[in-house]
């Protein structure tokens, strides 16, 4: 979907699609059962007055026990006196019995995405840093539990299809449903939150680790509050200068290229998709001028359900399934069968799939809050991506959407490049369609007490892979980038790509 969401932080289980009879989607939990089992112990005393709970994600195939709460803020910081608004979280209690004083705060992507729902799986991500460290989700503001700016869409005709006018006018009337001056749901008042949470508990400093939008979120809260910060993790960059959307057609671009040749180093991806380039280039040409009626099944209903597939629908299709390893796999065999048959029902399907999951993690009245305010005033407009597969419709979208939309107000710093020294690990997916790894390179150049990782083959957001998270551990523990062990990323690597309906080659 365009424009929904700019950088998804979708920290979604690792998901693997079958092209057999009826679409099924598997998820791969049996690695996860022991350490998402309920019964861990949870500390008393700090968090003695939160109700036991569970959080669940994937439908609830995934699942972790947790402490939950919540405390009011005003929504507007500069009058305390008025309006409040209340904040949800949950607290996974370090599990051993000697606790450090410093807890790990887990910030979520979207922008749009709640912390909570996002918990089960950076539970497995950050096990072994939960043995001694508190893990902490506090849904941002407009996300989850904490007065979501939430709006339901259409996501075959509104969104895959980029109906700018009818999503115009769904979040026009959304927002006239909320309970929120929209003005006050900013990164930076955002981070005041995360101030008052921290205080809320009396940490003297705290860890972060962030992931897409959220590594923005952890800058933010960084500039304003330095000294509180004792270590943070961002993971698929977005740099301190970047407008969020502004470069998605570029950057979707160079992976969808980037995969090309890499099956076309493949010896069996070559054989089977010869000439990869050369059908993309077909597939776009002629969708930019045609579209083409379908009926496919829909994944989550089942029902035979009519779409008009043209090139709006095929850019947002091929701009989720970039995401992730395992769908990017998937992507030469879509585009050659489209290319060669004239039908491009199964690539809609996939599509679709995966856009709806996506779709439903998101508060997309967040994602305008964020972005009307901090990045479409400063917007590089002499940027022109009309050549690439999404074009400029980023900007067409926001120019439709702030036009009229209520602007909070931001800091004439907001995109300054600062660094306060704080000790920091960067890490970037070699295939990530949002946030590159040449994202990570920009803040290692602007941090200097950092050392930036780049995991080869992966996707958008890498510290849920075993190897990384093993990374991600030793850092929070120590803070020592130099001595990192790193050798385990030596086996990192691409997703088989499928070469049939079977799937990879055995």
């Amino acid at each position: 979907m365009q424009g929904e969401t700019e950088y998804l932080g979708t920290f979604m289980p690792q998901i693997k699609f079958c092209f057999g009879t009826g679409l099924q989607v598997g998820l791969i939990i049996a690695a996860f059962a022991s350490l998402l089992a309920p019964g861990h112990s949870f500390a008393g005393g700090r968090y003695a007055e939160l109700k036991a709970c569970e959080l669940s994600a994937a439908g609830g195939r995934l699942s972790v026990q947790a402490r939950c709460g919540s405390f009011e803020v005003p929504e507007d910081p500069v009058r305390p006196e008025g309006r409040q608004i209340e904040l949800a979280y949950a607290v996974l209690p370090a599990r051993g019995s000697r606790t450090r004083p410093d807890p790990v705060f887990f910030l979520a992507g979207g922008p749009g995405q709640s912390a909570r729902e996002a918990a089960p799986l950076m539970r497995a991500a950050l096990r072994h840093v939960n043995r001694n460290r508190d893990l902490i989700f506090l849904d941002q503001r407009g996300t989850g539990g904490s007065n979501s700016l939430d709006c339901d869409f259409d996501y075959m005709s509104d969104m895959l299809e980029m109906d700018f006018p009818a999503i115009n006018q769904r979040l026009r009337e959304c927002k006239q449903g909320w309970d929120a001056d929209v003005r006050h749901y900013t990164t930076e008042i955002a981070a005041l939150d995360l101030e008052a949470m921290r205080e809320r508990y009396g940490f003297e400093q705290i860890n972060l680790v962030g992931g897409s939008y959220g590594t923005r979120m952890a800058q933010v809260y960084l500039r304003r509050f330095p000294e509180r910060v004792r270590g943070l993790v961002i993971d698929g960059v977005v740099p301190t200068r970047l407008r969020l959307g502004a470069e998605h057609g570029i950057k979707l671009d160079q992976t969808l290229y980037r995969l090309f040749d890499a099956c076309a180093e493949d010896r069996e991806c070559a054989a089977a998709f010869p000439d990869l380039e050369s059908a993309f280039e077909v597939l776009v040409s002629h969708y930019s001028t045609n579209g083409q009626a379908l009926s496919v099944t829909h994944p989550r209903t089942g029902q035979a359900v009519d779409i008009t597939f043209n090139r709006d629908f095929l850019a947002s299709g091929l701009r989720f399934l970039a995401y992730a390893p395992q769908t990017q796999m998937m992507i030469p065999y879509l585009i050659h069968e489209a290319a060669t048959t004239g039908d491009p029902s199964r690539l809609a399907s996939q599509s679709l799939m995966v856009t709806e999951q996506m779709g439903d993690m998101i508060a997309i009245g967040l994602n305008f809050a964020v972005g009307c305010a901090e990045d479409w005033p400063s917007w590089p407009r002499d940027l022109d991506q009309s050549h690439t597969l999404l074009g400029n419709s980023m900007l067409e979208f926001y120019d439709t959407v702030c036009d009229w939309w209520p602007r909070g107000e931001v800091p004439e710093d907001f995109h300054q490049p600062f660094d306060p020294g704080t000790p920091m690990l960067i890490l970037s997916g070699e295939f990530d369609p949002v946030t590159p790894p040449e994202y990570g390179d920009e803040a290692a150049a602007q941090f200097a007490n950092s050392r930036h990782l780049v995991a080869s083959g992966q996707g958008h957001i890498v510290s849920t892979q075993a190897c990384m998270s093993r990374i991600v551990t030793e850092f929070i523990d120590n803070l020592d980038l130099d001595a990192l062990d790193t050798d385990c990323m030596d086996s990192l690597g691409p997703e088989p790509f499928f070469i049939n309906l079977l799937g990879p080659s055995p």
